[in-house]
Protein backbone atom coordinates (compact mmCIF):
# COMPACT_ATOMS: atom_id res chain seq x y z
CA UNK A 1 0.00 0.00 0.00
CA UNK A 2 1.15 3.53 -0.56
CA UNK A 3 0.80 7.08 -0.20
CA UNK A 4 -0.48 7.32 -3.93
CA UNK A 5 -3.29 4.81 -3.65
CA UNK A 6 -4.37 6.39 -0.61
CA UNK A 7 -4.59 9.94 -1.93
CA UNK A 8 -6.24 8.18 -5.40
CA UNK A 9 -8.86 6.28 -3.68
CA UNK A 10 -9.63 10.02 -1.25
CA UNK A 11 -9.70 11.58 -4.86
CA UNK A 12 -11.98 8.63 -6.41
CA UNK A 13 -14.55 8.74 -3.46
CA UNK A 14 -14.79 12.53 -3.36
CA UNK A 15 -15.71 12.34 -7.09
CA UNK A 16 -18.34 9.99 -6.37
CA UNK A 17 -19.46 12.01 -3.58
CA UNK A 18 -20.09 15.02 -5.74
CA UNK A 19 -20.98 13.01 -8.73
CA UNK A 20 -23.97 11.41 -6.34
CA UNK A 21 -24.86 15.03 -4.97
CA UNK A 22 -25.44 16.21 -8.80
CA UNK A 23 -27.54 12.94 -9.50
CA UNK A 24 -29.64 13.39 -6.42
CA UNK A 25 -30.23 16.91 -7.20
CA UNK A 26 -31.19 15.79 -10.41
CA UNK A 27 -33.64 13.49 -9.46
CA UNK A 28 -35.22 15.91 -7.15
CA UNK A 29 -36.48 18.23 -9.88
CA UNK A 30 -37.37 15.18 -11.69
CA UNK A 31 -40.06 14.48 -8.33
CA UNK A 32 -40.70 17.21 -8.39
CA UNK A 33 -41.59 18.01 -11.77
CA UNK A 34 -43.79 15.21 -11.51
CA UNK A 35 -45.87 16.42 -8.25
CA UNK A 36 -48.43 13.61 -8.08
CA UNK A 37 -47.72 12.03 -11.39
CA UNK A 38 -46.82 8.15 -10.84
CA UNK A 39 -45.72 7.95 -14.40
CA UNK A 40 -44.44 10.09 -17.09
CA UNK A 41 -42.82 9.17 -20.69
CA UNK A 42 -40.48 11.10 -22.16
CA UNK A 43 -38.80 10.83 -25.49
CA UNK A 44 -38.95 6.60 -25.07
CA UNK A 45 -38.10 6.43 -21.64
CA UNK A 46 -40.53 5.51 -18.60
CA UNK A 47 -40.14 7.70 -15.74
CA UNK A 48 -41.97 5.94 -12.36
CA UNK A 49 -42.58 7.80 -8.86
CA UNK A 50 -44.68 5.34 -7.46
CA UNK A 51 -45.69 5.26 -3.31
CA UNK A 52 -44.44 2.05 -1.78
CA UNK A 53 -45.51 0.90 1.20
CA UNK A 54 -43.08 -0.74 3.66
CA UNK A 55 -43.40 -2.62 7.22
CA UNK A 56 -40.44 -2.36 9.60
CA UNK A 57 -39.76 -3.13 13.20
CA UNK A 58 -39.12 -0.79 15.52
CA UNK A 59 -36.09 -2.68 17.41
CA UNK A 60 -35.58 -0.01 19.78
CA UNK A 61 -39.08 -0.05 21.05
CA UNK A 62 -39.06 -4.08 21.03
CA UNK A 63 -35.88 -3.81 23.21
CA UNK A 64 -36.84 -1.45 25.74
CA UNK A 65 -40.64 -3.09 25.90
CA UNK A 66 -40.07 -6.91 25.46
CA UNK A 67 -36.54 -7.62 25.93
CA UNK A 68 -36.58 -11.40 26.40
CA UNK A 69 -38.14 -11.17 23.26
CA UNK A 70 -35.87 -9.30 22.00
CA UNK A 71 -32.66 -11.44 23.30
CA UNK A 72 -34.46 -14.63 21.74
CA UNK A 73 -34.42 -13.26 18.35
CA UNK A 74 -31.40 -10.89 17.84
CA UNK A 75 -28.46 -12.30 16.72
CA UNK A 76 -24.82 -10.83 16.27
CA UNK A 77 -23.31 -9.92 12.86
CA UNK A 78 -19.20 -9.55 12.39
CA UNK A 79 -18.10 -7.34 9.98
CA UNK A 80 -14.58 -5.80 8.96
CA UNK A 81 -14.72 -1.98 8.44
CA UNK A 82 -12.01 -0.71 6.17
CA UNK A 83 -11.15 3.09 6.94
CA UNK A 84 -8.58 5.93 6.18
CA UNK A 85 -7.83 8.93 8.90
Amino acid sequence: MTKEQILELKDIEAQIDALKKKADALKDAMKAEMGNDEHREVEGFKVNYTIVISTTLDSKRLKSELPDLWNKYSKEGITRRFSIT
